[in-house]
């Protein structure tokens, strides 16, 4: 019998050693690609789902490459961070200093007489992609353009965007600026789920200034023409060729496309076309568990006085699945060792979709309520039951 036991405990040794190296594989979420996709001629593009997170193509994401001025997403993200945190209003008057009237490139020929509201310059740099209006946005927030350049770094490495480094608000070339793809969708992600009035400066065709004297176009020739379209940013600089980070909404459903590298503006607009096509022919998006509704399972917590407790996700959780391979798709439970006492709101795992052993989507798990520690009698006695319960179990084994 004793034998017997040995033999079951170590079986059972090696089946939790197992279960931990298989989660430990696996646990780390990573993007989802698609195998083959559309007929992409610019080296670097990417798609991705915006409430999943999921990317639906990729090509070159993680290539370094000049942003140009899909830079000044940054700059937009930033000047709405100010606006919403009280420092600036979007009606204060933005000067115009001589750095952003001696800027070279595109501009809306701002003169150091004007006066023009944080909103309107936003709205210059959203549709026109105004250097001028960046510079002097970057400027009117952070009292130069090096402390703002400073603010778009440390923004960057807060938000996980490792392979990028700014030299400037505007997106002229530098060789120490660079990004890529996949830091771009990261950024636009942030700034259309935090600030989505956004979109409605990104997504103007046309206005006039000046009492009609001058006519704003704006760059991304796609506002328009591709249903759905509402942004984002388009960039050019001889270095860094045509590049686009763009934004379309269909049935609730938002993607973020990202070119870069284009030899024309038409391949950029072609190339982004049959991207974002890819992921509304290919692809179903749904919501598979909602923010604050306890799941089916329940986290075991050491020394809780119930060693169950109920667990609902953070936020809710979307899964981006590929037509026809809706069955590959599970629902897997990974959960961390907790031990009590704690509040409300502490992590507890995570609930993954996964496919091929593939990470989609994932989202944090999180008690639902406080959960103190069980007495030191309580927490004996089911010590005692436990060591019975297994001592039975190992004789019928």
């Amino acid at each position: 019998m004793l034998g017997k036991r040995k033999w079951t405990s170590k079986i059972l040794s090696f089946a939790v050693a197992v279960t931990v190296a298989v989660s430990s594989m696996i646990a780390a979420p990573r993007p989802a690609v698609a195998a083959e996709g559309p007929d992409i001629q610019a080296p670097v593009a990417l798609l991705v789902d915006i409430k999943s997170g999921q990317y639906l193509y990729a090509k070159g994401e993680n290539d370094k490459r000049f942003p140009a001025s899909t830079t000044k997403i940054m700059t937009m993200l930033l000047t709405l961070e100010a606006v919403k945190s009280g420092q600036k209003k979007m009606t204060d008057i933005v000067p115009v200093p001589l750095e952003a009237y001696n800027i070279e490139g595109s501009s809306v020929w701002l003169d150091p007489k004007e006066k023009f509201t944080v909103k309107e310059m936003l709205e210059f740099v959203a549709v026109p992609s105004g250097n001028d209006a960046s510079t002097a946005l970057a400027i009117f927030i952070a009292g130069s353009e090096q402390a703002f350049v400073q603010k778009m770094n440390e923004k960057a490495k807060e938000l996980g965007m490792n392979a990028t480094h700014f030299a400037n608000s505007n997106g002229l070339h530098h060789p120490d600026h660079y990004t890529t793809a996949a830091d771009l969708a990261i950024l636009a992600r942030e700034l259309i789920t935090k600030h989505p009035e956004i979109l409605e400066m990104t997504r103007i065709k046309s206005f006039e200034i000046r009492g009609g004297k001058n006519k704003i176009e704006n760059t991304n020739l796609l506002i328009g023409k591709y249903e759905g379209m509402d942004g984002l940013k388009t960039g050019f600089t001889d270095e860094a060729g045509y590049c686009l980070v763009s934004t379309a909404e269909r049935g609730g459903n938002r993607l973020i496309g990202v070119i870069l590298g284009a030899k024309s503006d038409l391949q950029r607009q072609e190339d982004t076309t049959k991207l974002l096509d890819y992921g509304y022919k290919n692809f179903s998006f749904k919501k598979v568990a909602e923010k604050g509704k306890p799941v089916a399972e329940k986290a075991i917590v050491v020394n809780a006085v119930k060693p169950e407790v109920e667990a609902a996700p953070a936020q809710d959780l979307y899964v981006a699945v590929k037509n026809g391979e809706e069955q590959a798709v599970q629902t897997k439970y990974v959960w961390h060792q907790v031990e009590a006492p704690f509040g409300k709101g502490q992590i507890l795992g995570q609930l993954q979709q996964v496919k091929d052993g593939k990470v989609l989507s994932s989202v944090d798990l999180v008690s639902t309520q406080e959960v103190e520690k069980g007495s030191w009698l309580r927490l004996f006695f089911r010590k005692v039951y436990a060591s019975i319960s297994n001592s039975i179990s190992g004789l019928f084994n």
